[in-house]
């Protein structure tokens, strides 16, 4: 069953983290609360010492966030510049048409009367 609006999810790999800060922003700024987050370390080795090897962590995250078609563009370029993308090596961002989504809703009875 296709969504009657059209959705497109943008997928944002940044090496090296601090996207924490990003999301707060995100959420503050643009109003965006469809997002998932996902990060790892990783730990490579340092070879060119004689002596021994230092490892050096390195955090990757991924980023998935869902967002209406119109504001694709919007988004992608706060994205693009939140987490400093034009510098080498700091990682990739992709968009995707997504053909049934639809936003993250809590279900009922889940929020207090206040």
């Amino acid at each position: 069953m296709a969504s009657a609006e059209a959705w497109r999810l943008i997928h944002c790999v940044v090496f090296g983290g601090a996207s924490r800060p990003f999301l707060s922003r995100l959420a503050r700024e643009k109003d965006i609360w469809n997002v998932f987050y996902t990060g790892a370390r990783r730990a490579a080795a340092d070879h060119t010492r004689t002596r021994g090897r230092i490892a050096r962590f390195v955090e990757n995250e991924e980023i998935f966030i869902l967002v209406p078609a119109e504001r694709t563009a919007e988004i992608m370029e706060f994205c693009w510049l939140q987490l400093e993308m034009d510098q080498p090596g700091r990682g990739v961002i992709n968009i995707i048409d997504v053909t049934a989504a639809h936003p993250f809703v809590m279900p009922e009875g889940t929020l207090e009367a206040g």
